[in-house]
Parts: structure tokens; sequence; C-alpha cells
């Protein structure tokens, strides 16, 4: 196996953000890229990853495998790599291999980064409907959410003819903000309004993760399934999270 992502930094950033869900990843290989998807440690919150093969100039797979690594080991491997570099990921007699070449530099350094011995098969989700679906610049929600995280634990969100408003309130006070349609916006909506609670904290890591990688965010939700965060990058890779609904008496 020999993938070089087009986009270091891309992928650098998807590590960082993955490595906050997942402590422990499995990287699952095959001939349509590389793909990364469980869900984290306090059973919340899912993510579903894929660098796809076509944003890699190369991508040579001999059979599908799936490699078990520490994701902050793997973080701490490509730390150091910038923009105009490039990192190739190898795996052959029983090692993975990480080589990052700093171009300005003219540096190679090459990692032997450590495997562990999972036993899982691929988790997934099942098919899921959502009465609200909005696509928005990725730098307006995270400056709303920035902005509200630090006033309470939970997060109003809903969509009415109006716009997105997302709220919250605690011993700091109360906050609500409201991003309107606008012609740069999608807002999609089924019946009046669709209202759903969310931990802040985890919405915010949701969007601090996906907002390095890119400019769009697609938001749906509904108060009976998990939120869905969609970021899309290069020609067909993708970062999704998805975090479970607060119940009414939580």
């Amino acid at each position: 196996m020999e993938f070089v992502p087009k986009d270091v930094v891309l992928f650098r950033s998807s590590v960082e953000a993955l490595k906050e869900f997942l402590p422990i990843a499995s990287l699952r290989i095959s001939a349509d890229g590389i793909s990364i998807s469980g869900m984290d440690a306090s059973h919340v919150g899912f993510v579903d990853y894929l660098l796809s093969a076509a944003d890699c100039t190369k991508a040579v797979v001999g059979r599908s495998l799936v490699i078990s690594v520490n994701m902050s080991v793997l973080a701490r491997v490509l730390s150091p790599v910038g923009a105009g570099d490039s990192v190739t990921l190898i795996y052959k007699a029983d090692k993975f291999i990480v080589e990052c070449y700093n171009v300005k530099m003219s540096k190679k350094a090459v990692y032997e980064v450590p495997t562990l011995d999972i036993d899982e098969d691929a988790p997934s989700l099942p098919a899921m409907t959502y009465a609200a679906n909005v696509t928005l610049k990725t730098a307006d929600i995270s400056a709303v959410v920035k902005e509200i995280a630090h006033f309470g634990d939970t997060l109003g969100v809903v969509l009415d003819e109006n716009g997105l408003h997302l709220s919250t309130t605690g011993d700091s006070g109360a906050v609500k903000q409201t991003l309107e349609n606008t012609e740069d916006r999608e807002m999609e909506l089924t019946g009046d309004s669709v209202e759903a609670r969310f931990g802040t904290k985890y919405v915010a890591m949701i969007i601090k993760g996906g907002s390095a990688l890119s400019p769009v965010t697609q938001l749906e939700f509904d108060p009976s399934n998990p939120l869905r965060a969609t970021f899309r990058f290069g020609s067909g890779s993708h970062f999704i999270a998805y975090l479970a609904p607060k119940v009414a008496d939580e």
C-alpha cells in the first residue's frame, strides 16, 4: 500500500480533527481511498472520514487492509508538515511507514508508526432523513458557535422561515444569534420550524475540526436523529460528524 495525499495540510488537519473523536482509529484501505469511522469515547458522537483515492497523487492498493493506530501519534508525526511538503503513507512487511519531505529544507523524515491489534467490523449508521437542512459558510457558523459556546452547556438549534437560530442559557446569562436566510445560504425546511438540542462543547469541537477542511458546512438536524455536519473537500473526500441530540431532562 502506498498513498500520497495531494494536499498535505488538509490531511494533517483531518487527522487533528479525527483524534479529538477517535483516540484509537482503524484506517481502512481500499481502492476508494482511506476511510476512518467510529464512535467517540463518550458514545454521543460518530465520525465518517474519507480521503478519496482521487485526492491522492499516488494511490496503490495491493489488497484491502485495516491499519489501527493511535491518532495522537499520527498527528504528532504530521505536525511539522506544511504547504508544499509531501507525505507518503506506506504499509509493507507489516509496518506502517510515514515519509515526510520538507521542500524548503530538502529534508526527508521517515517514521514507523506503531500499529495496534484491534478486531472490529467497520461501524456504520442507518440511513436517516432530516427535517432541517442548512448549507452555509463555515466561517459564519464557526463565528456564532465560538461567540455563544461559553454561555451554556446545551445549544438550542432552530430553523424557521426567518433563518437558523442558535441559543444557549447558563450562569452568565442567555444568548441567541440568528443567521438569516440570505442568497449565499441554503435553508430547506419541512414544516413551519424544526428544533433540536445538542451538547455545546461537542458542537464546538465538530465545527472547529471541520473549519480547517472546508469553507462550506452542511448541517442537518431533527429532534429524533443525530445532528449531521458535513464538510466536503477535494474531488471526493469528506469529514462527516454526527452528534446525538439532548433529551429534555438532560
